[in-house]
């Protein structure tokens, strides 16, 4: 499933549970259809998600999150919910499998399923009693039983068949469907029953078949244009299909058609954002945004929110959405777990809110969410409330300069989550806002985290920042040249004397600026004492490092036809990369082996980047729930990065071995021993932490960069940086 949300980019909440296990999150809200159950807003043809937050007066009841897992099945095609049962389907080892089970308890019954069958698509109630099911044979792209998304390798058959279930859920009948489908944007995934027949949806079609699985109408929109049909219900003779711009640029809209011709009727425009479409008791609709389940009045257009993300503490963008006697069942195609949010009659919520904040310079994707949300839904003591920070054009969350402000006052969040890409200065000094971790993670040590990087992060003695992902920056050179890690600049020499006539020493898009802005990080470790605040760059080790960026570096070109370079960057941030990198290695050096060669700056080294870190701000005093998420978050698989866990790492490592890890496309991933072995050689020799101080990196390429263009000596840009550097280290550090 990992490769599946990679590819679609979606945010799919991970599950730490097997079976039918519920993980819950609560808060108390008020009954529906009591008094001041929730404010009202009026809706217009462009109206934004206005809904106000529901009344949170003290009652006896209150709203609760939950996740259920059908056992057996990794990812759920088709579902459908009523009285308080839900009925899921989906491929699983044995092949697709269908079961049912309550929305609370564990008992399960597995359901029988058609002849032939390769594939669940949707499934539907019968009016009469029982349900129908969709099914037939693989379509273009799917998910396998191990949740890895892949292509067929031929063009889909296109054969579908609709079964009937009585109302014990026994299979009764299957009607082979009278022609394929099998056209791009064909691929079913929810259906409603008519009078006289079935209709069923796609992205790009809404088709209606009569009792013999004939069809009889059809209506397309072209998603050429970037709109597509997402979700559907039928009521009282209507079907209703929400149809959204899949590039989120204009309303959503609720088209109509009649449910016996497929005849077009009223579009209504929707609440912006929405994603989801179900029906209430009461016949209104049901609708999910980013923010909120919420009920729409098509005739009177009012908007009401039934129930917040944030205050359930976690969200969900399910597409289809089910009204049962105790709550809402939520789903969408392909997840791993189907959404429960569930009346629950009791005191109000007791959880301890914990605030945090997500410092970000670049955009943040899915791994912090992740990570609360699971939490959220894991325990029953805390909830985090966390708010993205982002300077970034392409971010969804608040300016830093509202987080800093907050700070400044007093006000401070309680936690901190920290996300950098190494390209900008960190938008926050963990050293600065946060609280020493060490007393409160006594176990964290140099054997916990991969090596090195416990004494590279508590150089002053304390640990600010408890990492959760690394990537590794090096340089690769040939085995034949250069037989070990830690490079030298006269290893470099010798290896460029011995090196093929028609090979260059690095790529000529590297020019000297670009090949000196590698090493800065190592420059800082190596010439400034950042604890005592002091530097020295008049030396001739770094007089010789300028001169070989610039004798080294290309001309800034792209050549025509791929060139043999002596030197690689790696830049190293999932263990994928290692899948098959000696055959990779001997493309690039001709079938020479690899070696993790590292940056020529003293004896050589590579260096770590964490990607993302999570701290304690230095004013918050009750250390349960931050030591409970700290904890969670660092034992838990990361979608992205090396994990700093090295027992995470080792974990992932036998994962790849047994070939459970595949790519984009379904195809498994492995590492050889010797490619491992030679992994942690290089782990073991990192010398230096990057990206820790961005504006000393800046200070050095900037006067580096006039030394490249001829403006100055090697000498004098070296003063020139020891001026400046020094003044600033004195600033920061002293």
């Amino acid at each position: 499933m990992r490769n599946y949300r990679r590819f679609c980019a979606v945010l799919l909440l991970l599950t730490l549970l097997c079976g039918c296990a519920a993980e819950k999150a609560v808060t108390t809200v008020s009954l529906p259809g009591e008094t001041n159950a929730a404010a009202e807003t009026q809706s217009t043809s462009a109206l934004e998600n206005t809904a106000a937050e529901p009344n949170t007066e003290a009652k006896a009841f209150h709203l609760e999150l939950q996740r259920r897992v059908p056992e057996g099945i990794n990812s759920i095609t088709a579902c459908i919910a009523s009285d308080n049962t839900i009925i899921a389907g989906g491929p699983s080892d044995s092949g697709p499998q269908l079961v049912c089970f309550p929305m609370e308890g564990d008992k399960t019954r597995t359901l029988d399923v058609p002849e032939d069958t390769d594939y669940l698509y949707a499934l539907c109630d019968d009016p009469d009693g029982g349900f129908f099911l969709l099914s037939g044979s693989l379509p273009a792209g799917y998910v396998d039983a191990r949740g890895n998304f892949k292509f067929l390798t031929g063009d889909p058959e296109g054969n579908l068949a609709l079964s009937r279930y009585d109302e014990n859920y026994n299979l009764q009948q299957t009607t082979p469907l009278a022609k394929t489908y099998a056209e791009p944007g064909a691929r079913f995934f929810q259906m409603a029953k008519t009078d006289g027949g079935a209709a069923l949806v796609s992205a790009s079609m809404l088709v209606l078949l009569d009792d013999n699985g004939a069809e009889t109408a059809r209506q397309t929109i072209d998603m050429n244009d970037g709109w597509a049909f997402a979700s559907m219900v039928e009521s009282d003779g209507t079907l209703f299909v929400l149809t959204r711009d899949m590039f989120g640029g204009d309303t959503p809209e609720l088209r109509a058609f009649d449910a016996k011709t497929l005849t077009a009727l009223e579009t209504q425009t929707l609440p912006s954002g929405t994603l989801g479409l179900g029906l209430d008791e009461d016949g209104t609709f049901l609708l999910t945004d980013s923010n909120a389940l919420l009920s729409f009045d098509l005739t009177t257009g009012k908007v009401q929110t039934i129930a917040l993300w944030r205050e359930l503490g976690a969200k969900t963008n399910a597409s289809q959405l089910f009204r049962t006697k105790n709550g809402y069942v939520l789903f969408s195609p392909n997840e791993e777990a189907v959404s429960l949010v569930l009346w629950k009659a009791s005191a109000t919520n007791a959880k301890k809110v914990l605030t945090l904040a997500i410092a970000a310079d670049c955009p943040v994707w899915y791994e912090f969410t992740q990570l609360f949300e699971t939490f959220n839904l894991s325990q029953n003591d805390y909830r985090i409330d966390y708010t993205v920070y982002s300077d970034s054009p392409y971010g969804d969350g608040e300016p830093l300069d509202v987080l800093r402000t907050q700070i400044m006052s007093g006000e401070s969040p309680d936690l901190f989550a920290f996300y950098s890409d190494g390209n900008q200065a960190p938008p926050l000094e963990p050293r600065v806002v946060c609280a020493d971790l060490r007393p409160l993670l006594p176990d964290v040590t140099e054997t916990v985290l991969l090596p090195g990087l416990f004494d590279l992060l508590t150089q002053d003695g304390t640990l600010y920042a408890l990492p959760l992902t690394v990537r590794v920056d090096t340089l690769i050179m040939p085995l034949n040249l250069i037989g070990s890690p830690g490079v030298t600049l006269s290893d470099l020499a010798t290896a460029r004397e011995k090196m093929p006539d028609d090979w260059v020493a690095v790529d000529s898009w590297n020019t000297p600026k670009n090949l000196f802005a590698l090493t800065a990080a190592f420059c800082i470790g190596r010439f400034t004492d950042r604890e005592n605040g002091t530097c020295n760059f008049e030396t001739q080790e770094f007089y010789d490092l300028l001169d070989w960026c610039k004798r080294w570096g290309g001309n800034g070109s792209t050549p025509e036809t791929p060139e043999k370079t002596l030197v690689k960057r790696g830049w190293i941030s999932s263990l994928s990369w290692l899948s098959g990198r000696e055959d990779i290695a001997k493309e690039w050096f001709d079938g020479a082996g690899y070696t993790y060669a590292g940056y020529p700056v003293g004896s050589g080294g590579s260096a770590y980047l964490v990607l993302t870190s999570l701290g304690v701000s230095a004013s918050y005093r009750d250390m349960g729930g931050a030591k409970a998420l700290l904890e969670y978050c660092f034992s838990c698989e990361q979608e992205s990065g090396l994990p700093a866990n090295m027992d995470a790492l080792r974990k992932e490592f036998v994962q790849y071995k047994l070939g459970n890890r595949t790519d984009w496309y379904g195809n498994p991933e492995t590492i050889t021993d010797a490619d491992e072995a030679k992994f942690m050689e290089l782990l073991n020799s990192i010398t230096v932490l990057e990206g820790m101080d961005k504006p000393l990196e800046d200070i050095l390429c900037e006067e580096a960069d006039v030394y490249f263009a001829g403006g100055c000596t090697a000498q004098q840009a070296a003063k020139n940086i020891q001026s400046r550097a020094s003044l600033y280290l004195q600033e920061q550090y002293q």
